[in-house]
């Protein structure tokens, strides 16, 4: 059982459309089973991620993606996540334009999620609207929402993201776009019940090359293979009978 945490799919205004086939084809051909998927947050296509979900419930776990400085996004959110089957929300402080510590803007859409039991999927990117050192206290004021860390600081600031993952018991790390050492560093200091698979494709990076490196940062650790590609994914998604 393979899941990967981080996909994009639908419409851009530049980019090709990422149709749920051509990602499905993808996934099939490097033994993925399940894909957590979302929108880009500059188009907010939660429709073809609405669509993929329910054609392919099995493969694919649904975020809703709403831009928090837009009227009536709370609302939004509610009903994706009470009336069509999303399982979290995904957020992009660099895309949408705002800072990770300017919670009067985002922490509105945290009490949905609280609400709902949602998981949250955040880009952690290491600048200025994103850097991990934020999500200190977004855990502290929300330490009952799960927190998936994206990204995980990458190259720039994936000390302080780890070091973050370690002390906060809901804040989970996201390994698409990192080094091979940022994934050792990640398993090592935050321990590898806190790590997620994430690739990021088509968009960020690719199955294979994601696999390999995660799979390498694992091996040395007690189940840390199989907690890493989908144990610890099945355990905050509450993915029942998987």
């Amino acid at each position: 059982m393979i899941i990967d945490v981080s996909n994009i799919i639908g419409r851009h205004k530049f980019k090709p459309e990422i149709t749920a086939e051509s990602l499905l084809k993808q996934m099939d051909q490097d033994g993925i089973d399940k894909a957590v998927i979302y929108c880009h947050a500059e188009s907010l296509d939660n429709e073809s991620v609405y669509n993929a979900m329910k054609k392919y419930p099995d493969r694919f776990i649904g975020l809703y993606t709403v831009n928090p400085w837009s009227d009536g996004a709370c609302d939004e959110l509610e009903d994706a996540l009470k009336n069509k089957g999303f399982k979290g929300l995904y957020m992009n402080p660099l895309r949408h334009g705002y800072m990770l510590c300017e919670h009067e803007v985002f922490y509105p859409l945290l009490e949905v999620c609280r609400k709902y039991k949602a998981v949250v999927w955040c880009f952690g990117a290491g600048e200025v609207f994103s850097s991990p050192i934020f999500f200190n206290a977004i855990a502290n004021d929300f330490p009952d929402v799960t927190i998936i860390m994206g990204r995980m600081g990458l190259q720039y600031d994936n000390a302080s993201a780890v070091e973050i993952a370690k002390k906060h018991s809901n804040i989970y790390l996201e390994t698409s776009g990192g080094m091979d050492f940022n994934a050792h560093r990640a398993i090592k200091v935050a321990g590898v019940d806190k790590v997620l698979l994430g690739t990021g494709t088509p968009d960020c990076n690719y199955y294979e090359l994601e696999l390999m490196k995660v799979r390498n940062a694992a091996k040395d650790f007690p189940d840390g293979i199989e907690k890493v590609l989908y144990k610890n994914a099945v355990r905050i998604f509450n993915l029942e009978g998987v």
